[in-house]
């Protein structure tokens, strides 16, 4: 018989055993000891997991690719009559406004789709980090600003340079930090701290809001999962891939209110 056990480890990491127990009889075909062997199989459960994962990704993209351009033309017309409305219209002006934010919300999410369904060419350069997350803060300080959220930088004099794609980084920050303004519905701060950890340029995007439960924290990233009400979950999925693409790694780590911190660890170019 061949169990497979979870559990906790000295340190509070999640690890896999599997068991195999073999009866021990004597001459009466008697029980008298059960022998069990045990094997770590936690990194099979690691790749079965992020096999998974791709796979849901590469339905994901071919559904995506298909649904997208169906939605995209009858999408685009409605858009146009519905400015149409707005203009022979001005006393229905207040309803059309709702009609067209509701049909910008749909564009967008039309938008992620395309991009799950496309393959993302990579214009690759060497980058200035603080520059790059700076030009994302500008753009998003207006909406910052009418939330009381405030961007308290933390970096070394000297940071090296890494290779990357400039738009698919900038539209990675966008996303984490739009998340983090939308947790912090009283206000608060964005911690950014960028500094070299070992052989990589370390980057922390830490919020203080209301923070992410275990059990959703798990499932961050994946198809169609989101902690926000109206989210889609496509941000932060194509986020994972372009951060994959870039030989980085990214992770989460959330404590009820008290805030989420998101980590990457970007490949500092060498000279």
């Amino acid at each position: 018989m061949v169990l497979e056990e979870q559990f906790k480890d000295s340190k509070g990491n999640r690890r896999w055993v599997e068991t195999a127990k073999l009866p021990i009889i004597n001459e009466k075909q008697e029980v008298i000891q059960m022998l069990c062997v045990s094997t770590d199989i936690t990194e099979r459960k690691k790749a079965e997991e992020k096999l998974r994962t791709s796979e849901k990704l590469a339905v994901v993209g071919e559904l995506a690719a298909g649904v997208a351009h169906e939605i995209k033309n009858p999408l685009t017309s409605l858009k146009g009559f519905v400015h149409l409305l707005k203009e022979q219209h001005p006393k229905d002006a207040l309803y059309i406004d709702i009609m067209e934010t509701e049909l910008e919300r749909m564009n967008g999410i039309v938008e992620e789709f395309l991009m799950l369904g496309k393959p993302q060419v990579m214009k690759v350069e060497s980058l200035n980090m603080q520059a790059l997350v700076q030009e994302v803060c500008s753009l998003l300080e207006p909406e910052a600003v009418e939330k009381e959220v405030a961007f308290i930088f933390e970096r070394d004099d000297q940071l090296p340079k890494v290779y990357g794609d400039k738009n698919q980084l900038k539209q990675v920050f966008i996303n984490i930090i739009k998340n983090s303004i939308e947790a912090m519905p009283e206000g608060g701060a964005i911690h950014i701290t960028i500094k070299v950890k070992e052989n990589h340029l370390w980057l922390q995007l830490a919020d203080e809001g209301q923070g992410i439960p275990p059990e959703r924290l798990a499932k961050i990233g994946e198809p169609f999962y989101s902690t926000k009400e109206k989210g889609t979950g496509l941000g932060l999925m194509v986020s994972y891939r372009i951060i994959k693409a870039h030989h980085a790694q990214m992770t989460f780590s959330s404590q009820l209110d008290k805030g989420t911190s998101v980590d990457i660890l970007f490949p500092i170019i060498k000279k």
